[in-house]
């Protein structure tokens, strides 16, 4: 998930929002002002309770920061690169480039988070009966009480065993450690969160045909659920379907090249039969250096009174934020890059440094599909 807004660093790992996060933002403060905190305390004003619900809502998003960040620390203890922390709509993603090399430092990355929720969860509790023992406004000790629960609540919901929630790696790990097999247990783990989100739909879902509005929360939940499970378990298959292939072996040879100041509508202009049924090309500059990768489909998504004034090095994805591999290394160790940058097509590199090739996900779901499919036991 790309970041709208950058806020700073946390042990050298960049941390930022997605613009969704307003909408969290402003759906929290607006229930905490206008239903919880007047129906718990019910003495204050409108204006202080639009204060106190901007804290509590600046406060827990503190809190969601806490909890993948410490997934971000441990990570990085146990050797596992961190490419970014972001918050979003539905909580926050820790980006990790690679995978733990045991099950018990999977467990450990994934048990940290709640394990900090619980702490933040404490630590407002105690605040809570402090404040109330020294007789503070009523409003404050209301939003601290607001606080540990949601933090309790947050770690519970976290805890559930499913994929891609923190109870899913900590699944994944106990599976890991007792069948000896990490894609078989990342398989059931995946297994688990689309099962999970399809109730979590099934929910929201009734709760709406009922006429409760609340019922669009475990809806969209459920579907962040069941998509991210989905996709989990759509990675794990290509490893195993990749597994023992080099990257030459799946990558696009010698792929077409466009330079970066052609507009979209130039090449749309032109014959596309050059490009030998490919689908992705590689973007050089004015100099002739690399300068990204672009695909057909990001071209087809210009819009078309946009195209004249869209040019391809503007919808490339640049070449410092694709993953770099080379001909003979392990597909699946490059594929562990790709999937830790969001899916970003990887460019791969001969031994002086020349394009050689470019690794699509649709290439290598193809070449997973020359490969026998794996066999996945029902959970």
């Amino acid at each position: 998930m790309r970041q709208s807004f950058r806020l700073g660093r946390i042990r050298g790992v960049p941390v930022g929002v997605h613009w969704s996060v307003v909408v969290i933002f402003g759906l929290v403060t607006w229930e905490l002002a206008t239903i919880v905190l007047p129906d718990t305390y019910g003495g204050g004003a409108r204006p202080a309770y639009l204060v106190a619900a901007v804290v509590a809502a600046t406060l827990f998003l503190a809190s969601l920061l806490a909890h993948e960040g410490s997934h971000a620390i441990v990570a990085r203890r146990h050797g596992v690169g961190v490419r970014s922390i972001t918050l979003w709509l539905l909580g926050g993603v820790a980006q990790l480039e690679g995978e733990a090399r045991t099950p018990g430092a999977d467990f450990a990355i994934a048990a940290v988070g709640p394990s900090t929720s619980i702490f933040l969860a404490g630590v407002f509790g105690g605040a809570q009966l402090l404040l109330d023992q020294a007789r503070a406004p009523g409003l404050v000790v209301v939003v601290t009480s607001w606080l540990w629960q949601i933090n309790l609540l947050l770690a519970g919901f976290n805890l559930i065993p499913a994929a891609p929630l923190d109870g899913g790696r900590i699944l994944r790990a106990g599976l890991w450690r007792s069948t000896r097999d990490r894609t078989r247990a990342a398989l059931w783990a995946a297994r688990a969160g689309m099962g999970f989100g399809v109730t979590l739909i099934g929910l929201g879902v009734v709760e709406l045909v009922v006429g409760s509005p609340l019922g669009l929360w475990p809806a969209l939940l459920g579907w962040f659920v069941f998509t991210a499970a989905r996709a989990e378990g759509d990675a794990v298959q290509h490893h195993q379907g990749v597994e023992g292939l080099p990257v030459g072996a799946v990558m696009v040879p010698h792929p077409p090249v466009v330079p970066s100041a052609m507009s979209v509508a130039e090449l749309l202009a032109g014959p596309l039969s050059w490009w030998n049924g490919r689908h992705v090309a590689a973007v050089v500059g004015p100099t002739g250096w690399l300068e990204g990768v672009v695909t057909l489909e990001r071209i087809g998504q210009v819009p078309a009174h946009e195209q004249r004034t869209t040019r391809l090095g503007d919808i490339a994805e640049p070449i410092e934020s694709a993953p770099i591999g080379r001909p003979d290394e392990a597909m699946p160790s490059l594929l562990s890059r790709m999937d830790a940058g969001g899916g970003r097509a990887a460019v791969v590199l001969d031994p002086a440094n020349r394009l050689a090739g470019i690794v699509t996900l649709d290439e290598v779901a193809r070449a997973a599909g020359h490969r026998p499919p794996a066999t996945v036991p029902v959970a």
